[in-house]
């Protein structure tokens, strides 16, 4: 098998135009927050002629006999979009997780291989409990061998994720691509990194950018920053949580009781908001429990912050500990206490690790080399 990384440069002439492949790429709702929708959104590959994207949910509240009625309509849909529209080639953006997508993209799967088109799938969420599950269950197993393992290519966020799908049953012989998120590059440009480190001298802003609940760390990113306030109260510093979710009302509650200061919630954010936040934040703390890799990762470096985080999924293959961050296995909020600690008190540290992250976002992780990878994956012949 020839392993295939895109973590390189690739010449726009090897671009899907020349293949002439029609590309229907499933997502979720635009209208629904999250890394997926974010991803698709940042690279706009539906203004391509030959891709289009097709939501398999929606942002409307539903109730369960609507929800059953609209996805049997989805399904159908997509049988005869494929059908009469002739798209060559299926991609499925499953999640293995506890939710319903991992079962409601099994079917959009072989729908697409029953009518012989080609599949690839890219798996985006990795919730390992779920993981577990699977290998312990063999109906599980078997809907997994008979589905998604049989696609013809798989992109992976990380070489760790290869290995599980091989050996969930992913023949060898499948060719893998490993990719990345993407870091929206619209406002780059605007970055001034020496203006950044001056501001960082004089008050730093750390950012959790991230749906708010318990499993992405937001508890372990709050009480690793206290901890912090209250060891260096000479040092100025302020928490910015950007998000939505089901636990924000718990998480501000949790805050307002303990009378934390310094901390503040923007909620969702987007387009100006999102670009404000990026330029003048410092370092990004993103504590989360299980993960494939996050844009809000890829985001943070482009713009030249450290990142503190928890060593799941891809994140270790793009933070290098000690190099342009820190990760950790650690759940203990005073571990990430000392790594806040050891970069926000070195102002030569911390600039030197902001250059190297936005270097390397750069040259790998923006929307255009994103973009420019991605198409190469969906033409490539097999």
């Amino acid at each position: 098998m020839m392993e295939k990384s895109l973590l390189v440069e690739m010449k726009p002439q090897t671009l899907v135009a020349e293949a002439g492949k029609k590309v229907l790429v499933l997502i979720p709702d635009p209208a629904i927050p999250g890394g997926v929708s974010n991803y698709y959104k940042t690279l706009a590959l539906d203004k391509r002629a030959n891709i289009a994207y097709f939501p398999v949910n929606t942002a409307k509240p539903q109730g369960p006999v609507a929800a059953v009625t609209r996805l049997a309509g989805r399904y159908w849909r997509f049988f005869f979009q494929l059908l009469f529209q002739r798209y060559d080639v299926v991609v499925v953006n499953p999640s293995l997780d506890m939710g319903k997508s991992f079962h409601r993209d099994l079917v959009f799967l072989l729908i697409a291989r029953l009518l012989k088109r080609e599949t690839v799938v890219f798996f985006r969420g990795w919730f390992e409990p779920y993981e577990e599950v699977i290998r312990k269950s063999k109906w599980k197993q078997f809907l997994f061998r008979n589905s998604y393992a049989k696609a013809d290519k798989h992109v992976v966020l990380g070489e760790i994720f290869k290995r599980k799908l091989l050996s969930l049953g992913v023949p060898p012989q499948t060719p893998f691509f490993v990719e990345t998120t993407v870091a929206d590059s619209s406002f780059v440009k605007e970055l001034d990194l020496a203006k950044k480190r001056a501001q960082f001298e004089k008050e730093i802003s750390f950012l959790f950018l991230s749906r708010i609940e318990k499993e992405k760390g937001i508890y372990i990113a709050i009480d690793a920053f206290v901890a912090f306030r209250k060891a260096f109260p000479e040092r100025k510093a302020t928490l910015q949580i950007a998000g939505d979710g089901p636990d924000l009302a718990a998480v501000k509650q949790y805050v307002e009781t303990k009378g934390l200061a310094d901390i503040r919630f923007l909620g969702h954010i987007d387009r100006e908001a999102k670009k404000e936040v990026l330029l003048q934040s410092h370092i990004l703390l993103f504590p989360s429990f299980t993960e494939g890799l996050p844009n809000s990762i890829l985001e943070g470096m482009l713009y030249g912050m450290p990142i503190i985080a928890r060593a799941t999924g891809g994140i270790p293959e793009v933070v290098s500990h000690g190099a342009n961050g820190y990760v950790t296995e650690s759940y203990d909020p005073a571990v990430f206490t000392g790594f806040i600690t050891e970069v926000s008190l070195n102002s030569d540290l911390y600039a030197a690790m902001a250059e190297t992250n936005h270097k390397q976002a750069r040259q790998k992780f923006t929307s255009e080399k994103v973009k420019e990878r991605i198409i190469r994956i969906y033409s490539d012949t097999l």
